[in-house]
């Protein structure tokens, strides 16, 4: 039937399908939104989490058995919306997408688990990260049943419930339980479609130096140094305390001030303050130096500035900082300077998918040890294995240099790059469909293209990331307060992905 039928009359059959089911669309994606599905959060969140993730997959059963399809679960890890043809040899495509949410931190116009609809946009935590995508791709395919286009494909819409905390093992298990699709796609980055994703590894970096004084000259004695949150985040923010004797605290702060005055002229982009409104100047003799940055996702550190970065480069180069202390900041500053890994050997990059990324994301140092959290973003061509052994290697070769250990292991679950070929024989019959669809609905040239970031792409063997957000169009607010989707929007994506599945062969 669908060969007789143009891509135009398929997208409006699906569109005016959508139209009629508006008002349930938008009823169960501001409910889903409602569930407190935060993963990775405080001891409350976790609670939550543990009692709203069985009520949400149940709320999901509801909708797929309203519509006629399959459901499956694995409770409290894996559930499965699928629509299904009797008989064998038909090729399968999954949609993955994830319940659980990031915390909602900061001050929000609207309740981050209210499901709002305002102004024609419905707010909260989710709605584009990715409970509304999800909401999109189910009620596109239900629009192609609505609409009686045949459906050339199986479809899975298979959704997790540990994305955000990077386990994963939710998708793992459901692999190993009910095989992999033979193609497919995850709305969870940008349009058109995401075909090259770099990989990702976490390393930390720790060393000791023992109990350390002040120096015997000055009397300048070393606490600590402290910047950044998370380790996909460049730092906006480093703070560094010192101890001096109570009768040189003038003497001290004249110091500091010329001689961080001279750092910033010679550092572009660095902004320090030692002022009594801005740090901390108590009257015990201690005094904090901030350095103030600009805060980007690790995976563009360059559209960023790395307060911890002029922090080490700044006190790694005054003499009274304990020789330990000095070394390790040295080091940090060398790994972590060059956001391209040439000062770890890791320096790559790939036609498609772009070069490879490190942002020192994390720096936590006391006055007889330190730690801190690189995150690199290696392109196609180089493995998290070889920049796990490269990262081993400078360590022991500034050790030798300096006499400092330091040690160097992986931090939670690392991730290969993915380039998904469109010549490829397990992607030629596919990915055209979502470039059609893209184009019939939205005008625009379906152009292939690549990212820093890291999705459910990488949990299938043959997956990309398709959507939701529309460059131009849609404010990228995942993660970020007031996150929010147009509903026009979700209309827009629920079209795109069902003409899509209708012309999937």
């Amino acid at each position: 039937m669908n060969e007789t039928l143009t891509v135009e009359e398929i997208r409006d059959r699906i569109a005016a399908a959508l139209e009629k089911e508006k008002a349930n669309f938008l009823a169960d994606t501001s409910r889903i939104i409602q569930f407190q599905t935060v993963s990775g959060g405080n001891v409350e969140e976790e609670k939550l989490y543990n009692e709203q993730i069985p009520l949400c997959i149940e709320f999901l059963r509801g909708v797929a058995e309203r519509m006629g399809f399959t459901f499956r679960t694995k409770p409290n890890r894996w559930a499965e919306i699928a629509w299904e043809v009797p008989g064998e040899g038909r090729p399968v495509v999954g949609v993955p997408v994830h319940i659980d949410v990031v915390t909602a931190i900061g001050n929000w116009t609207h309740p981050p688990f209210g499901g709002k609809v305002v102004d024609d946009h419905i707010y909260g935590r989710g709605t584009q990260d990715d409970k509304g995508p999800l909401m999109m791709a189910l009620y596109g395919l239900y629009a192609v049943k609505q609409a009686g286009i045949e459906l050339p494909v199986d479809v899975r819409i298979i959704i997790g419930t540990c994305e955000e905390i990077g386990d994963w093992e939710d998708i793992a298990e459901y692999l190993v339980e009910r095989g992999a699709p033979d193609f497919g796609f995850t709305p969870d980055a940008t349009f058109p479609v995401t075909s090259g994703e770099k990989g990702m590894i976490s390393l930390d970096l720790a060393a000791n130096w023992g109990a350390t004084h002040a120096d015997p000259e000055t009397g300048l004695e070393f606490l600590s140094m402290n910047g950044g949150t998370r380790s996909n985040i460049v730092p906006d923010k480093c703070e560094a305390i010192l101890r001096f004797p109570a009768d040189r605290k003038s003497e001290v702060t004249r110091e500091l001030i010329r001689a961080t005055t001279e750092f910033t002229v010679q550092n572009a982009g660095a902004n320090v303050t030692i002022l009594p409104e801005v740090a901390k100047d108590s009257k015990d003799g201690e005094i904090t130096v901030t350095f103030l940055g600009k805060a980007a996702h690790g995976s563009t550190p360059e559209v960023g500035h790395n307060a911890a970065i002029d922090g080490l480069a700044f006190f790694g180069d005054i003499s009274t900082i304990p020789a330990g202390a000095r070394a390790f900041m040295q080091f940090l500053n060398m790994v972590g300077r060059e956001m391209d890994g040439s000062n770890m050997m890791v320096a790559s990059s790939h036609p498609f998918v772009g070069k490879t990324t490190v942002n020192l994301g994390v720096v936590r140092i006391a006055s007889d040890s330190g730690k801190a959290i690189l995150n690199v973003r290696p392109t196609m061509g180089l493995t998290v294995a070889r920049v796990l052994e490269c990262a081993k290697e400078a360590a022991a070769a500034f050790g030798d240099a300096t006499g400092l250990d330091i040690q160097v292991s992986q931090n939670g679950k690392a991730m290969d790059a993915i380039f998904m070929d469109p010549e490829s024989p397990k992607v030629s019959p596919y990915l055209p469909a979502l470039q059609r669809a893209f184009s019939a609905v939205t005008g625009r040239e379906a152009e292939l293209q690549a990212t820093g970031g890291t999705t459910y792409a990488k949990a299938l063997p043959v997956c990309c990331a398709f959507g939701p957000i529309l460059p131009g169009v849609d404010p990228e607010l995942a993660h970020q307060v007031d996150e929010r989707i147009a509903i026009s929007s979700l209309m827009r994506n629920a079209t795109i992905y069902g003409t899509s599945f209708a012309l999937m062969k």
